[in-house]
C-alpha cells in the first residue's frame, strides 16, 4: 500500500509541476521525428517523456543517435524503462526534474508540457542549448520564440519547430 501511495504521489507531483501525463498521439510521433531530423551521432532529449514512446521511436529511426528521456513521475519512468527494455530500445531514461537536466550537449529537444511550463522552461532552453539545436514543441508554442516551421495537419495537433540562434 505504501508503494502504491508513493507511486501515485510521484504521478501527482509530476502533474502539479506542469507535466501531467498526456501522451503524444501515436499518429504524431512520425511528425515529431521528421521535424527533429535527428542524424547519426547526434543527441536528443525528451523533457517529460512519460512512457518513452517518442524516445523509443527516435532511437529506432536513428540507431546511431543517442536518445534520452527525462521523466519526473517515478511510475512513468519505470514504465518507460520496462517498455524500453522489452522492445530492445537504445533510448535511455532518467528519473529527474527537467529543470535540473543539463541540456548543453543536445542537438534536439522535444517537449510536450503545459503552457505555463513552457514559460518557465524557456529561459533554461535559451541559456543551455547550443546554437543550431532544434526544439520541437507539441500543441503550444514556446513564448518569445519564433518557429521556423509550424506543422499543421487536419485533425492533428500543431507542432512547432525552433532552431536556436535563428
Amino acid at each position: 500500500m505504501i508503494l502504491g501511495l508513493l507511486l501515485l504521489g510521484s504521478f501527482a507531483y509530476a502533474a502539479a509541476s506542469g507535466a501531467p501525463w498526456v501522451p503524444t498521439r501515436k499518429r504524431d510521433v512520425a511528425r515529431v521525428a521528421r521535424l527533429l531530423n535527428l542524424q547519426a551521432g547526434e543527441r536528443a532529449v525528451e523533457l517529460g517523456c512519460g512512457n518513452g514512446r517518442v524516445c523509443r521511436d527516435l532511437a529506432r529511426r536513428v540507431p546511431e543517435a543517442q536518445v534520452v528521456g527525462v521523466e519526473l513521475s517515478f511510475l512513468q519512468y519505470i514504465v518507460a524503462l520496462l517498455q524500453g527494455r522489452a522492445t530492445g530500445s537504445s533510448a535511455r531514461f532518467r528519473w529527474q526534474n527537467a529543470f535540473k537536466h543539463d541540456l548543453s550537449n543536445y542537438d534536439g529537444v522535444y517537449v510536450f508540457l503545459m503552457p505555463e511550463t513552457y514559460e518557465k522552461i524557456q529561459p533554461k532552453l535559451d541559456r543551455e542549448l547550443k546554437p543550431g539545436a532544434r526544439v520541437v514543441s507539441y500543441v503550444w508554442p514556446i513564448p518569445g520564440w519564433e518557429p521556423v516551421e509550424i506543422d499543421k495537419q487536419e485533425g492533428a495537433l500543431d507542432l512547432f519547430l525552433y532552431v536556436v540562434g535563428e
